[in-house]
């Protein structure tokens, strides 16, 4: 099939590259020295949303068991961490808080469960348009400082202040609708890898599963940290002061995975358009307009910067490449998503 390029060594890059050269693109992905090491660090104790991963090994050759098997690791529920299910967070918080704030906070979950399934078409699991957005009924302008203040305990305020600073940015700058991220954990829970004895393995070593599975596809990777314009051609890096992506080649397309480090801000009181659905709006395009074949997937994506939304938004940079490509649409469809 047809020749394409994928700029950056992230998760989004790795997802984009591997299900397009599953169905059969040629596909040289451009990375910094010691790419590798980089999503490693990324990477924390646990996962607390497996599904992307199970998918992205599924759709791109031997399924999740079967590959982590190669490298005599398993994916278990969390067996040491504080209990992620409704019941178990409800007695826990029952015990160690009281009644009131065990149920502030299981229906602040509840309602965040709902706004989840507002929040998945938004970049998620399909291209981000501003009518998706409008239909989603997100609060343009509430944070989770704002949420916080309404808890009847700062230890449920803290919950927030740390979903926030996982985020880098505080829980005022933070919209509120990332309380879906509670949402996800209590649905799918924390995850971690064991080795053959049950031992526990950092989810770090995840990384080599992916790059086995770059090798087993056939993904040729080039070493090197091409300029913003540079890398369109899969011959690797183009000369000083070209400006290759602006017009890729007719039968080619390319992916840019490196992310340009968008953050949330607090929107500004006086002004009207510079509230977070704005600033959703506003992040980095999935497809460039004005710049046919070149595609966009990274942690500052509107899918987030956790490495399982990154791998969504690096499996929505693949399908819109390879319809672009071929005018094949291989998007799962809804079935497929239940």
């Amino acid at each position: 099939m047809a020749p394409v390029t994928v700029l950056g060594g992230t998760f989004a890059g790795v997802a984009a590259a591997t299900r397009l050269a599953r169905v059969g693109h040629t596909v040289t992905l451009i990375a910094a020295p010691g790419w590798a090491d980089g999503l490693r660090a990324t990477l924390g104790e646990t996962l607390d949303f497996p599904a992307p991963w199970r998918d992205l090994f599924k759709k791109t050759g031997r399924p999740a068991a079967g590959a982590l098997g190669l490298h005599g690791l398993e994916l278990v529920a969390d067996p040491d961490g504080p209990p992620t299910d409704r019941a178990g967070v409800w007695y826990t918080d029952l015990e160690a808080l009281g009644e009131p704030a065990a149920r502030a906070w299981r229906d602040l979950v509840d309602a965040a469960d709902g706004v989840w399934q507002a929040v998945r078409p938004l970049g998620v699991e399909a291209e981000l348009t501003p009518d998706a957005v409008a239909r989603a009924g997100l609060h343009p302008r509430r944070s989770l400082a704002d949420i916080a203040r309404t808890l009847p305990h700062p230890a449920l305020a803290a919950r927030l202040d740390r979903l926030a600073a996982a985020r880098g940015v505080p829980a005022a700058d933070t919209p509120a609708w990332l309380t879906t991220r509670l949402a996800v954990e209590r649905t799918f829970g924390r995850w971690r890898l064991v080795d053959s004895t049950r031992a526990l393995v950092p989810t770090a070593a995840l990384v080599d599963v992916l790059r086995d599975r770059l090798d087993a596809r056939g993904v040729r990777i080039v070493a090197g940290d091409p300029a913003p314009d540079a890398a369109a051609s899969p011959a690797g890096p183009q000369p000083a002061g070209s400006s290759a992506t602006e017009g890729v080649r007719p039968g080619q397309a390319v992916i840019d995975t490196r992310d340009p480090g968008v953050c949330w801000h607090r929107p500004r009181p006086l002004r009207r358009h510079d509230s977070f659905v704005d600033q959703l709006l506003a992040r980095p395009a999935l497809c460039t307009p004005g710049r046919p074949g070149h595609f966009h997937a990274s942690a500052s994506s509107p899918a987030g910067n956790e490495p399982w939304a990154q791998l969504l938004s690096g499996a929505l940079a693949a399908y819109a490449a390879h319809d672009f490509l071929t005018g094949e649409d291989i998007r799962p469809t809804n079935k497929a998503l239940r």
